[in-house]
């Protein structure tokens, strides 16, 4: 059941709920309320708990709703990919996670502008493909050569095909 469903079953069931109760107390008396409150109580159960459901679901998607979709898996850890121009920008935590290290100060001084900046609208720090394919090029670690590979073969040839064929080439 989508929230609009939901919402209008709870609208439907409160009013007959409040329309039952108010017939109740204004022509029977306030003694009988006692046995049509719990009534109304079951008529409106439904619609609440179909309600907090949905809400729990919303609420245990919305930490990923801000990744859907832009992100990779490589060796099982998620690598988020930014569009920059015309250009994929990998998170630089995400790749450098891969190779066992953390992201430090150093890595501007490393990279120039054009390798390893911050990426804009995203507050996060990242490597272009060059920067990427330099970074992976000197390390040491046994994924690096793999990485790069599966960089080039399946995140970057895709997206040049993708620009192509919306460039209509």
């Amino acid at each position: 059941m989508d929230a609009k469903q939901i919402a209008l079953s709870f609208l439907v069931r409160l009013a007959l709920s409040l329309l039952v109760l108010w017939a109740v107390y204004r022509y029977i008396g306030l003694i009988t309320m006692v046995i049509a409150t719990p009534i109304a109580g079951a008529l409106l159960a439904k619609p609440l708990l179909e309600a907090g459901g949905s809400w729990f679901q919303w609420a245990r998607k919305q930490p990923y709703a801000e990744w859907q979709g832009k992100y990779y898996g490589f060796a099982g850890t998620q690598i988020r990919m930014f569009e920059v121009g015309d250009a994929l920008w990998i998170s630089d935590a995400d790749l450098l996670r891969v190779l066992g290290e953390k992201p430090t100060l150093m890595l501007g001084s490393l990279y120039g502008p054009q390798d390893y900046a911050e990426i804009p609208g995203a507050n996060i720090h990242g490597f272009s493909p060059e920067g990427a394919a330099k970074l992976l090029t000197a390390s040491r670690h046994p994924e690096s050569g793999r990485m790069l590979l599966w960089l080039q073969r399946e995140v970057y040839k895709p997206h040049r095909r993708k620009l192509d064929l919306a460039a209509g080439r």
